[in-house]
């Protein structure tokens, strides 16, 4: 088999499952010669690329409770809305508290230091574009495609607004397809179960309009790799449903990945490979 990329996919808190998916797949032979990621995605993707052993990721993953991420409580959070106006406020948490979770491990470091290319998605504000982010600090563009919207303020990079890459390509998966040395993309997705649809009405939009967003984009990326006869492997997990309150979840979100990981290992001949090549098209 000839060069394959790894595409971690956009997930609400997806990073437990992602971690074990990766570990699973590199357990079992598993070697990318390019990933892609998206918030969550971008997270662990830029973990496994800066080198760090994915028993050490796992670790850190299964610690990480509110109190490691979380800002302030109602009242501060009401204090901040006043002190900045309506207007400039954007989100719930700074940012701050998860850049120094990260700090340890991808602090200082450059797309160019990384063991493996990676290819960060963001959704450029200023723009209003979606780029891939290839070059400059892999922290800071990190953290602009982990902004998701209401939770973590606007990220700045490059005199630039950045907001969560999964708000317009939950998959990013369009350069890897464009690259004639990448022939086999897996793909690794997350579905959550939610025991109730949300009550409101604006809420229940927002993520019916990045469903369908996702499911057209994903379509023509379909077209496209049919065309260049890249193959895409897609494995699904699916994860009860987390959030700030529910890291619980995160050990059953995270075993829900390396069954995932096996499954698609059991279906798939890759053998071990090193990367080839330093760039992204």
């Amino acid at each position: 088999m000839k060069n394959t990329g790894l595409c971690l996919n956009s997930a609400y808190f997806g990073f437990y499952a992602h971690a074990g998916f990766v570990h699973g797949m590199v357990r079992g032979g598993f070697a990318p010669s390019i990933v892609t990621g998206c918030s969550s995605g971008a997270m662990i993707g830029a973990l496994y690329c800066a080198g760090i052993d994915m028993d050490e990721v796992v670790r850190l993953i299964q610690k990480i409770r509110k109190n490691d991420f979380w800002e302030g409580n109602a009242l501060t959070q009401a204090a901040k809305i006043f002190a900045r106006g309506v207007s400039r406020y954007s989100g719930l948490l700074t940012g701050r508290k998860i850049r120094a979770l990260l700090e340890p491990y991808l602090g200082g470091l450059k797309f160019s230091d990384l063991k493996i290319p990676l290819g960060v998605a963001v959704s450029n504000v200023t723009t209003g574009r979606r780029e891939l982010c290839t070059e400059g600090s892999v922290l800071d563009s990190v953290m602009c495609s982990m902004a998701f919207p209401f939770l973590m303020e606007i990220q700045k990079m490059k005199g630039n607004d950045y907001i969560d890459g999964g708000v317009v390509d939950h998959e990013p998966t369009k350069e890897m397809i464009l690259d004639p040395s990448v022939r086999t993309i897996v793909v690794h997705m997350i579905e959550t179960e939610r025991e109730t649809p949300p009550r409101s009405p604006i809420v229940r939009a927002f993520h019916a309009s990045l469903s369908i967003i996702d499911h057209e984009t994903r379509d023509l990326k379909d077209r496209l790799a049919l065309a260049r006869k890249t193959k895409i492997v897609r494995a699904m997990t699916r994860t009860p449903h987390l959030g700030p309150d529910r890291t619980h979840y995160g050990e059953t979100a995270l075993h829900a990945g390396q069954k995932s990981a096996a499954s698609i290992l059991r279906s798939l001949r890759i053998p071990r490979s090193r990367a080839n090549g330093r760039g992204l098209a």
